[in-house]
């Protein structure tokens, strides 16, 4: 894709954050079984993963509002927190706008960036969660029961909506 074509329909930008923003907590809640259980806890990140993808592919789009925004929005519906995934997504859109100019542009850079990202913000909440003495496990217990299983289900999740996400940027640029 050729970044310096035209971009309209500039709108599904944010459209698609809040679609996958509600997609992450229908995944959650129409199979509760399959994501939470005594042995693990799976967190589908397809809001992240917008983020990681508009940013990546749209690097002059207001991202970072867009992050702090839906950030907040997130924090109010999910965590309780105000302000830990805005901070979190804020970082994430920055961290792919500066490394967007290095990489070269294929799926496997794409679903890197979206591991790392996942990575990095369960590791930034479960720290800020443990700071605060709101979660009792220790880190090898987050990274056995949470974070393995969440890189797993959303590599899985990756596969099946990447596709579809990249055919919708293709189609905004003319």
């Amino acid at each position: 894709m050729v970044q310096n074509r035209s971009l309209h329909h500039t709108y599904f930008i944010p459209v698609m954050l809040y679609l996958l923003m509600i997609l992450d907590g229908f995944l959650i809640n129409a199979f509760p079984g399959q994501f939470v259980s005594e042995e693990y806890i799976l967190v589908p990140h397809l809001a992240l993963f917008g983020f990681v993808l508009f940013s990546y592919y749209f690097p002059k789009q207001p991202m970072q509002l867009y992050a702090v925004l839906f950030g907040l929005l997130f924090d109010s519906y999910y965590s309780g927190i105000l302000g830990i995934y805005a901070v979190a997504f804020a970082v994430i859109v920055y961290f792919v706008k500066k490394m967007q100019k290095y990489l070269t542009e294929n799926v496997f850079v794409l679903a890197l960036l979206f591991i790392m990202a996942i990575v990095a913000v369960d590791s930034f909440v479960f720290g800020f969660y443990s700071l605060m003495d709101i979660t009792q496990l220790d880190f090898s217990a987050f990274a056995s029961e949470r974070l393995g299983p969440t890189i797993v289900l959303n590599i899985v999740l990756f596969i099946v909506i990447y596709y579809p996400l990249f055919k919708l940027v293709s189609w905004m640029y003319d």
